[in-house]
C-alpha cells in the first residue's frame, strides 16, 4: 500500500506539486515561528509591520529551500524506476528547469501572498490584538491555501501540472509511457515533405 502511495505521489505533478508546497510551507512555519517570536521581542512588538516583514523574509528563504529538496524527492529520485530516467526527460524537465519554474510560477503569485500572509498578519495583531507569533501561522497558513488554489488552476494551464508518464499504477512492474520524449521522437522521425520546384513557363 505504502508502495503504491509513493507511486502515486511521484507520478501525479498535480499531487505532488501541491504536497511538496505545502509541507514546505507548513515546516517553514514551525521552524520560523519561535525566531519570529524572538525577533519580534527584541524589536518590539509595537513594531507590527517590520515584524511581518522580516517574518515573510525568513518564510520565504526555508521554504524555497524546503521545495527544492521535496521537489527532486518526488520528480527525480528514482529507485524504484517510478519515473523515467533524467536523461530520458525533455531539458524543460530536467531538476533545476523543472524546480526552478515552479517556483518562478509561485514568484508570480507574490502579491497575492504577500496580500493574505503579511496584511492578515498586520490585521490579526492590530485588530485582534493576536500575538505576532501566532498571527504569523495564522496568516500564512491561510496564504498558503489561497495561492495553492490560484496555482493549481494557472499550473494546468502553463503545463507545469501535466505528469511525467501515461500509468498505471501496479506494484510488480513498470507500466508506464514517457509521452513527451515520445511526441519528440515522433516528430523528429517524421520525413519532412521534399520541395518541389516550381515548373518554369
Amino acid at each position: 500500500m505504502q508502495r503504491r502511495v509513493f507511486k502515486y505521489y511521484q507520478r501525479k505533478r498535480v499531487v505532488n506539486i501541491n504536497i511538496n508546497i505545502l509541507m514546505a510551507g507548513f515546516l517553514s512555519i514551525a521552524i520560523a515561528k519561535y525566531p519570529v517570536f524572538l525577533i519580534g521581542e527584541w524589536i518590539g512588538p509595537e513594531h507590527k509591520f517590520l515584524i511581518s516583514v522580516i517574518a515573510y523574509v525568513l518564510d520565504t528563504t526555508i521554504d524555497v529551500c524546503m521545495y527544492y529538496a521535496l521537489h527532486w524527492v518526488a520528480n527525480h529520485w528514482n529507485p524504484r524506476g517510478n519515473l523515467p530516467k533524467d536523461d530520458h526527460l525533455p531539458k524543460s524537465r530536467k531538476f533545476m528547469q523543472d524546480a526552478t519554474r515552479v517556483q518562478a510560477e509561485r514568484m508570480a503569485l507574490v502579491p497575492i501572498f504577500m496580500l493574505v500572509s503579511m496584511g492578515g498578519m498586520w490585521a490579526l495583531q492590530h485588530f485582534y490584538q493576536i500575538t505576532h507569533s501566532w498571527a504569523f501561522v495564522f496568516a500564512f497558513v491561510a496564504a498558503m491555501f489561497v495561492t495553492r488554489i490560484v496555482h493549481t488552476f494557472w499550473g494546468y494551464q502553463s503545463g507545469t501540472f501535466k505528469d511525467h508518464v501515461d500509468f498505471v499504477i501496479d506494484d510488480d512492474i513498470q507500466i508506464g509511457r514517457d509521452l513527451t520524449a515520445e511526441a519528440e521522437t515522433q516528430s523528429q522521425a517524421e520525413p519532412k515533405p521534399a520541395a518541389t520546384d516550381e515548373a518554369t513557363p
